[in-house]
């Protein structure tokens, strides 16, 4: 069996051809996949034609771009929670308040290419955290009403961006230890009086309550006596001497009485026995 030399079983490389070939695949892959683009749910694309914002939005879906002279940006339209840093705020009474809280909000879908080219997509601290510092002057004692009032600036100062309000929500709302306990006290007052009130309203309706009740005590004595008097006028008129006569006969047990009286001295009649015209025969 010949021997075979070392050279014989030496490794042979690729050849140029083949990887000519397979450059010129891969170029073609990339071109072919660069020229397609999918727009995930929420989101919006904008076009740009070698770096300068076209007037077309792609919306949700699968587009074709032109490989290297465009490039498209996804922009979310979704609504979207932005957290404020804490905020110096001032009240009516010129005092000190940190505010930190949440607005939801979302991008109007069809200016999404006139956003991106005035603001960029970093528009919450170019935009929204400005235009909250500068509405956001006067804070009211009621957190429903810093929520409306901020909503109402601050999605009017907003809309010139094409970002729309959704809510605003305030996590806290802290002044100074020396106005809380300012407020504290005012409010504690504020339950003394009104619980000064409700005692003096309690004793009111008492008071109104007695004078009532005695009212009604004296108008029930009146008509008693009213029935009363009514009943003995009735009863006084129907006395006569004649139904007096009659009772008296009525209650009579048939004896005489021992001592008669009148015009004349009384006479006792017991004593009289032994007189010629009174006594025993």
């Amino acid at each position: 069996m010949p021997e075979r030399s070392l050279e014989a079983f030496e490794f042979k490389g690729p050849r140029p051809r083949t990887i000519g070939l397979l450059a010129i695949l891969l170029i073609i892959f990339i071109f072919v996949w660069g020229s397609f683009v999918i727009i995930p749910a929420g989101h919006r694309g904008v076009v740009l034609w070698w770096g300068s914002v076209e007037r077309r939005i792609m919306g949700e879906g699968l587009y074709y771009k032109v490989p290297m002279a465009e490039r498209v940006i996804k922009v979310d339209v979704r609504v979207q929670p932005h957290p404020f840093k804490e905020i110096d705020g001032a009240s009516k009474e010129y005092q000190l308040v940190k505010l930190t809280g949440m607005m939801n909000f979302h991008i109007d879908s069809s200016y999404v290419n006139d956003l991106y080219q005035k603001v960029g997509l970093d528009f919450a601290n170019k935009v929204i955290d400005p235009a909250f510092n500068d509405f956001v002057k006067e804070v009211l004692p009621k957190r429903e009403e810093i929520r409306k009032r901020a909503m109402s600036k601050l999605g009017d100062n907003l809309t010139r961006y094409h970002i729309i309000v959704d809510d605003i929500y305030f996590a806290n709302i802290r002044f100074s230890p020396e106005y809380e306990r300012a407020v504290e006290a005012k409010q504690v007052a504020q339950q003394q009086v009104e619980t000064q009130r409700q005692v003096l309203a309690q004793r009111e309706i008492e008071a109104q309550q007695k004078v009532a009740t005695a009212k009604g005590d004296a108008e029930s004595i009146q008509v008693e006596a009213q029935g009363q008097a009514k009943a003995n006028d009735a009863l006084s008129r129907s006395i006569s001497p004649i139904l007096v006569q009659y009772k008296s006969i009525e209650k009579w047990n048939g004896i005489l009485p021992q001592v008669s009286g009148g015009a004349v001295p009384f006479i006792d009649l017991g004593k009289a026995e032994g007189m010629p015209f009174g006594g025993k025969k």
